[in-house]
């Protein structure tokens, strides 16, 4: 682990921009030497798959906007303020349905390294045709594995 702190200014942290949103690095899991990664989204009107974890946990916290969870087929709307914490293996997706875009934090716990999981993502998403089975081969890889609708 480094013993270095970090004191981050609003724009620092490393930027993966997507269609419906993007996403920065605020504490990479390699400067907690593994213990957790610190993530915040700014989504815009888009919904992020309904998934599951095995290996690490998942917290989300609002901090704009307002965003409808979906947790083991459940929905729930939470406004600025509110925090989802989605243990390992629980499936699990969430929404913003707009028109505004919302901005939450997300805190994966322990770090599967997802600044290399984006970072690839990225690179795969940007070809003229994505190739979708080097795409779902990386979602296995770094603990992202979808899961369909009302599983």
């Amino acid at each position: 682990m480094t013993t270095e702190a970090m004191l981050l200014t609003p724009d620092d942290g490393e930027k993966f921009v997507f269609p419906a949103f993007t996403i920065t690095a605020r504490v990479p899991g390699a400067q907690t030497g593994g213990a957790f990664e610190l993530w915040e989204l700014e989504i815009g009107a888009a919904s992020v798959d309904y998934h599951v974890h095995n290996r690490m946990d998942e917290t989300l916290c609002v901090i704009e906007g307002e965003v409808e969870f979906n947790v083991q087929g459940e929905t729930y709307t939470r406004p600025a303020g509110s925090v989802a914490f989605i243990p390992r293996g629980l499936h699990h997706g969430f929404t913003n349905h707009g028109p505004a875009r919302a901005r939450v934090l997300i805190f994966f716990t322990p770090s599967t390294r997802q600044d290399v999981f984006f970072a690839e993502l990225a690179r795969l998403l940007a070809a003229p045709t994505p190739d979708t089975e080097a795409v779902a081969a990386l979602q296995t890889q770094y603990d992202q594995a979808l899961i369909a609708p009302g599983t």
